[in-house]
């Protein structure tokens, strides 16, 4: 199936580059949520190729996937490793991943990083995070070697060898991401690694001279411009975690500077930006006018996406069409009225990808309703 493969490319970058793709290509979420569509759990089929390869198909088999990713992630190991103080864990339910910010920088610790930004976080935070990783050396070699171990296994052992070959076999084509650098903003490094949502917040107010010099410490010591990026056609990605928090002051002073200058760069290069469109842009949208065309591939999250459109939709391209807190409450019918709508109303013309506004993570999250959604995109986003 590796022509279908390279069909679903084509359509795709016509999609996403607005010109009139010759179906509307349907994007797979599929996370965590798949391993209890298949009646298992995580710690059921880990390390076992057999049942990862049945959990696989079962979703592949159930959804029509022209585009995205297929598979399930958890690193329980690693978690126990670094005692249990990794921000994100696999539940008690085998299937959900959950997120615990633990920050661990002080708020008047910013002379400290602006001053040696590596040095503070090797020397302060990383032992302060992990207090045991760093009081016994012995014991630490144990737990790099069991955190190593488990990432081989999944990046070189079948797990990705089994991905792609599926991916081929049921004419998927995998998101073109993983090539590119990470696409760091600092002020969410800040708020993600350092501060915390309460203490991200309120430094904003109290010490927003700190936090403009720690932001240019870390744009230019950890972050990548793209300015040079001599590929094609790749996506970057980000999930946009602090921009929904701030103010329109707070966002145009902290957040916009650096992400226009590297959205900019990307789309200058002949590349993208993978963008979760976590919580609600629409006060800030407007200016995505002003990035280069097509530069912006955005996941919508809790604005309506028909909203969105009216402001930016003819510029970027936008992922929706399913809204997964109606995918469990709401009767299939009107769940496929919502994607016929947005389907009709945000589909012509490329521009638009089908999907849902959120990754499927918990149990409940694939259900038949969704599959039927799905179904329904597959047969009308041909017509």
């Amino acid at each position: 199936m590796a022509d279908k493969q390279a069909l679903q490319k084509e359509n795709f970058f016509k999609a996403i580059n607005h010109i009139e793709p010759d179906w509307i290509p349907k994007v797979s979420h599929g996370n965590n949520a798949i391993l209890d569509w298949a009646g298992t759990t995580f710690y059921e089929v880990e390390g076992n190729r057999e049942k990862t390869e049945a959990v696989l198909r079962h979703y592949l088999d159930s959804i029509p996937v022209d585009v995205g990713s297929a598979g399930f992630n958890a690193s329980p190991k690693t978690y126990a490793a670094l005692d249990n103080m990794t921000e994100t864990f696999l539940g008690p339910d085998g299937i959900t991943l959950q997120h615990l910010q633990r920050p661990t920088m002080k708020p008047d610790e910013y002379p400290l990083l602006i001053e040696d930004i590596h040095g503070f976080v090797k020397e302060t935070l990383l032992p302060r995070k992990f207090p045991t990783f760093f009081a016994d050396k012995e014991g630490a070699k144990e737990k790099v070697k069991t955190i190593l171990d488990e990432s081989a296994s999944r990046i070189l052992g079948f797990y990705n060898e089994l991905q792609q070959s599926l991916y081929v076999e049921y004419g998927v084509y995998p998101y073109p991401t993983g090539k590119l650098p990470r696409f760091l903003i600092p002020i969410d490094y800040v708020f993600d690694r350092l501060r915390g949502f309460q203490g991200t917040l309120a430094d904003l107010r109290r010490r927003p001279a700190e936090v403009h010099a720690a932001l240019d410490v870390i744009y230019r010591e950890r972050a990548t411009t793209f300015k040079d990026t001599k590929e094609k056609d790749l996506f970057a990605s980000y999930m946009a975690h602090i921009p929904c928090y701030l103010n329109p002051k707070q966002y145009d002073e902290f957040f916009w500077p650096h992400f226009k200058e590297m959205v900019t760069n990307l789309g200058d290069t002949g590349n993208k930006l993978y963008i979760f469109l976590e919580g609600k842009w629409l006060p800030f949208c407007e200016g995505f006018l002003d990035l280069p065309k097509d530069s912006l591939y955005g996941l919508v999250d809790d604005d309506e996406i028909l909203d969105l459109n009216k402001v930016f939709g003819h510029h970027h391209t936008l992922v929706g069409g399913v809204k997964m807190q109606n995918i469990k409450f709401l009767s299939a019918e009107k769940n496929i009225d919502y994607a016929k709508r947005v389907i009709d109303e945000v589909g012509p013309g490329g521009g638009y990808i089908f999907g849902c506004n959120k990754s499927w993570l918990c149990k409940g999250d694939m259900n038949q309703t969704l599959v039927d959604v799905y179904n329904f995109a597959n047969e009308y986003g041909r017509k």
